[in-house]
């Protein structure tokens, strides 16, 4: 054989080991029973949290006004509790509570009742305008759609217009189900609220040992406390971002201020989403607004810069660091809940990962140790 030919060079076994793809010196189960075991009991835990993930979702025309009442029973709790016990009968704050929400809701529909018609009334011309200004993505669309109907073949729906629409059918339909999900909500509020202390001493007794009553009050007064200083505290910080919102889009000039105002309020009580659907909210309008496009720019870009400032610097420095959670279980919650129960999901997905979070807590004391990398 010629000195010539292909001769195979060493292969070293630290390369080998620097590159290799798996498991790093693995360690086999010392008792696979268990290993099984513990399977099968999470297997179990899947399938509960799989039925009430169906439960929530079948009754949550039920359950959404009950949990909305809960979170405001609970976040207004120590105020009951104060008064209470400087003399008040329980039903005075009870009824306190529901008049105040009650006319701050029929106020807001009453200031806002307005410019929603006047939006709504102008629909056809926004929606004229908006093709107009986005024309240009007519070429891409008409690709995509010939595109679909190359892939998945011509649609094969039709509409039948010889029928007319039944429209005060369907507003009964939606307006029905959401006055009786109010009334639940005002009925279930003022009686927590009536009841307050004998809830508490309700989920006290259910534990016979005095270490489980101790653990439940403390669970209780925490979370009070915990929803009480988030939400309200949130609350007045959004109420600065309406106001800031409403002064922006005065200023420059756009439609119905006071509009762009409450929904920027609602709005901040979503984590992360709802400042970004009220970035594009304002750019649109701004496209209405103004004949070019970086006039349409002035608006989110000054809503995003405050709501940066407000996220990052004035939330944390007025609540505390320590009591923000972490983003990806902000997120998550806010996903699940969402997807479950839509925007009413959304807006209570954070109170109820706190009162998750305070359970867990107390029920399983965080570890402050870190894990070697």
């Amino acid at each position: 054989m010629s000195g010539r030919g292909a001769v195979a060079e060493p292969v070293h076994a630290s390369s080998v080991q620097r590159f290799r793809i798996g498991a790093q010196d693995p360690t086999p189960f010392e008792d696979s029973a268990t290993f099984w075991r513990t399977m099968a009991q999470l297997a179990t835990i899947l399938m509960a949290a799989i039925m009430f993930g169906a439960l929530l979702y079948i009754a949550r025309p039920l359950l959404m006004p009950l949990i909305c009442a809960l979170i405001v029973a609970l976040t207004i709790g120590p105020l009951t509790g104060y008064a209470v016990r400087r003399g008040l009968p329980a039903f005075v704050p009870a009824g306190i509570i529901v008049v105040i929400i009650a006319t701050v809701l029929y106020l807001t529909i009453m200031l806002l009742s307005d410019p929603v018609s006047d939006l709504i009334a102008r629909s056809g011309e926004i929606g004229a305008t908006i093709r107009e200004k986005f024309r240009f993505m007519d070429r891409p669309l008409n690709a995509l759609k010939e595109l679909q109907s190359a892939i998945s073949g011509p649609s094969t729906l039709s509409v039948d217009v010889s029928k007319p629409t039944d429209l005060i059918g369907s507003v009964l339909g939606t307006v029905t189900p959401a006055m009786l999900q109010f009334v639940l909500f005002f009925a279930t509020l003022f009686f927590f609220v009536l009841g307050r202390n004998a809830m508490r001493q309700y989920i006290v007794n259910i534990f016979d040992t005095r270490d489980g009553r101790l653990r439940a009050l403390k669970i209780f007064n925490d979370t009070e406390r915990s929803l009480n200083a988030y939400l309200l505290t949130v609350t007045s910080i959004n109420a600065g971002v309406g106001i800031v919102a409403a002064l922006v889009t005065w200023l420059l000039g756009f439609p119905a201020p006071l509009l762009w105002g409450a929904l920027a309020f609602a709005l901040n009580y979503i984590p992360y989403v709802g400042p970004g659907i009220m970035h594009a909210t304002l750019f649109l309008i701004g496209l209405l607004t103004f004949d070019t496009l970086l006039p349409a720019l002035i608006a989110p870009a000054l809503f995003m810069t405050f709501t940066f400032i407000e996220g990052h610097f004035l939330v944390p420095t007025i609540i505390g660091r320590q009591f923000l959670m972490h983003p990806l279980g902000v997120f998550l919650s806010l996903a699940f809940w969402a997807w479950l129960w839509g925007p009413i999901g959304a807006f209570l997905a954070t109170p109820i990962l706190i009162m998750a979070v305070v359970a867990a807590d107390h029920l399983y004391p965080r570890n402050k140790g870190t894990l070697p990398e």
